[in-house]
């Protein structure tokens, strides 16, 4: 029977903890602060995760790569990634500091704030823009709420009712992130343009379809434009053309792919969609100046 391929690896949160010398956590919610700099087995390479990721800088900076954009994180700014989105590790100075929370799909569900106000509930549902950058005060709210979160989550065997009390918290500790959020984006209302947002719908749809369409004119047609307007749009927007962001999510497949010795190449351009081996070593010598073969006795 062949292999199942999946070259992006989906890391679940007990194998994100576990570089921190975590080794549980609680009923798939945690939180840490720490210095990304200090974990003894950093992860680099690009990766999915079956959770909720929102980290909060301090002090220092932070560069994430999330669905080929690049985030730079500064003081008091906030990045939120969903489920599945692939992201990457690039870059962090030495005096980083940060908060994180990560959380499961489940556990944000015994919230209960999808049904109960929506709109709450959109800054982690659509993901249009997962960066926040806050002022001071706000910044030492959500930080005094994830450490009294925190001290619960620590204590929740001393009382009864504590595991109410940390869903409570923490239904709060969102509420007060969809406000921040939708703050923001009343400003991005006011100053962005339609061609932002088409970009940012273009990136979305992106890593959902590379595999069956590589062509700009399928995706214009699922966003009812012209390719001639995508990718003007989304070259104005990013620098990069559509063409140029699908080329590159097909190679970062292809790369992590490439690093696992087990899979043939012509698995490889078969999970890709190539019509077959020869199509995909012609594809990514193109992109890349060196044949799949010769990438892989790259040390």
């Amino acid at each position: 029977m062949p292999k199942e391929i999946r070259p992006v690896q989906m890391h679940t949160m007990e194998q994100l903890l576990a570089p921190l010398g975590v080794t549980n956590q609680y009923k798939g919610l945690h939180i840490m602060s720490f210095n990304p700099g200090d974990i003894e087995v950093p992860i680099l390479h690009p990766f999915r995760s079956d959770h909720f990721f929102l980290t909060l800088v301090h002090e220092g900076e932070l560069s994430i790569n999330a669905n080929l954009l690049e985030y730079n994180l500064k003081k008091n700014n906030i990045l939120m990634v969903a489920p599945n989105t692939v992201r990457q590790f690039l870059n962090v100075s030495p005096d980083c500091r940060l908060t994180s929370i990560i959380f499961t799909s489940a556990y944000l569900s015994a919230t209960s704030i999808h049904t109960k106000n929506v709109e709450a509930f959109d800054f982690l549902s659509s993901q249009v823009n997962p960066l926040l950058v806050i002022d001071q005060e706000p910044a030492d709210n959500l930080i005094s709420i994830m450490k009294i979160l925190e001290s619960k989550m620590d204590n929740r065997n001393d009382l009864a009712f504590q595991d109410e009390v940390v869903l409570s918290i923490f239904t709060g500790f969102i509420y007060e992130i969809g406000a921040l959020y939708q703050k923001q984006q009343k400003i991005a209302e006011v100053k962005g343009t339609r061609k932002e947002e088409l970009t940012f719908r273009f990136l979305k749809i992106l890593p959902q379809h590379f595999k069956e369409e590589r062509s700009v004119q399928a995706y214009a047609a699922m966003l009812n434009i012209t390719p001639k307007y995508l990718s003007q749009t989304v070259k104005e927007i990013t620098g990069k053309t559509a063409g140029e962001f699908i080329d590159e999510i097909v190679i970062l497949e292809a790369k992590v792919a490439l690093n696992d010795p087990s899979l043939t190449i012509a698995q490889i351009a078969t999970y890709l969609n190539f019509a077959d081996q020869f199509f995909f070593s012609k594809f990514f010598k193109k992109q890349c100046g060196t044949s799949p073969s010769k990438y892989r006795q790259t040390p």
